[in-house]
């Protein structure tokens, strides 16, 4: 994954992200690759745990922050604390915490339970992962098993009582095997909560190959001033004499033949976004003020 932070401290926006967090990399000799101008942070190795989570730091970063790793004895999760008194997406927070998971399957376990990943803080708080589960939520068109269901809901339970938000765009693939036995899969999950939340400003999965089955990920956060306000829709312009041949001449899916309550609630969900979408992307959007330019 990889993982861009814009905070106070920077007045240009840069091609390099800042913080890079790789679950379950090759090593050599029990340590992950170096790059140039990052820093890595990496659990230390044992005898019955290998470092999973190597989390990167830019040098630019490190010039200007406070940062402490923490490793919880364990190789498959790993905890950054950044800090400055000066604040970092704005005065109200100086401190926002990173956690980079990589939980192993176990049968019908995984390694990093889901207390161990979402806790409870009252600051800005970024979960990155290869949790290897599925959901619903990420994944909307996969018929999940009950051994899915089982595995799963404990995460997203977890996450929903501690009020993380899921960052994932729901169906976009993050993991893309080599082997025709193997299907897509989103494995690859993000998790803001609510303190961060306002600061996210987009997760996009289009960056080039990187020569792992897994994509890599990039999320950018930015502080409220970095990022304008949407704008909202203007109706009064709206043209209803283009629009409604659109709709009319759009096909949607037929409703399920059989139907059981998740699928006839995703065929709704699916007919409901195109047709909003059809109307939202050919409707004149409003000035920001009175006094702005058409």
């Amino acid at each position: 994954m990889l993982f861009k932070l814009f905070s106070s401290f920077f007045t240009s926006v840069e091609s390099s992200p800042h913080i890079v967090a790789l679950p379950d990399i090759p090593l050599w000799r029990n340590c992950p690759s170096v790059f140039r101008n990052y820093k890595c942070f990496f659990p230390p190795a044992t005898d019955s745990n290998n470092p999973r989570v190597p989390t990167y730091v830019h040098e630019r970063l490190l010039s200007v922050i406070s940062i402490l790793p923490l490793f919880c004895e364990r190789g498959d999760l790993m905890a950054v604390n950044f800090h400055s008194p000066e604040g970092l997406f704005d005065t109200s927070h100086n401190l926002f915490h990173l956690y980079n998971a990589y939980s192993i399957p176990n049968g019908h376990t995984r390694s990093v339970s889901p207390v161990d990943l979402f806790p409870q803080h009252d600051f800005p708080t970024l979960v990155l992962g290869d949790l290897n589960i599925h959901h619903s939520a990420s994944y909307p068109t996969r018929l999940l098993s009950g051994y899915d269901q089982f595995i799963r809901s404990p995460y997203f339970d977890r996450a929903s009582g501690q009020l993380f938000s899921l960052l994932n765009t729901p169906g976009v693939y993050t993991r893309f095997p080599f082997t025709s036995n193997h299907r897509l899969a989103v494995l690859d999950l993000s998790f803001a909560n609510p303190a961060l939340l306002p600061y996210f400003s987009s997760w996009n999965p289009s960056l080039r190959p990187t020569g792992s089955d897994h994509t890599a990920l990039s999320i950018i956060l930015s502080t409220l001033l970095l990022k304008p306000p949407p704008r909202g829709l203007n109706w009064k312009f709206m043209d209803w004499d283009h629009i409604s041949p659109l709709l009319n001449d759009l096909i949607l899916a037929a409703p399920p033949a059989l139907p059981t309550p998740n699928s006839l609630h995703l065929w709704f969900d699916n007919s409901l976004a195109k047709i909003t979408h059809l109307i939202t992307s050919n409707t004149p959007t409003k000035c920001p003020s009175s006094y702005s330019k058409p």
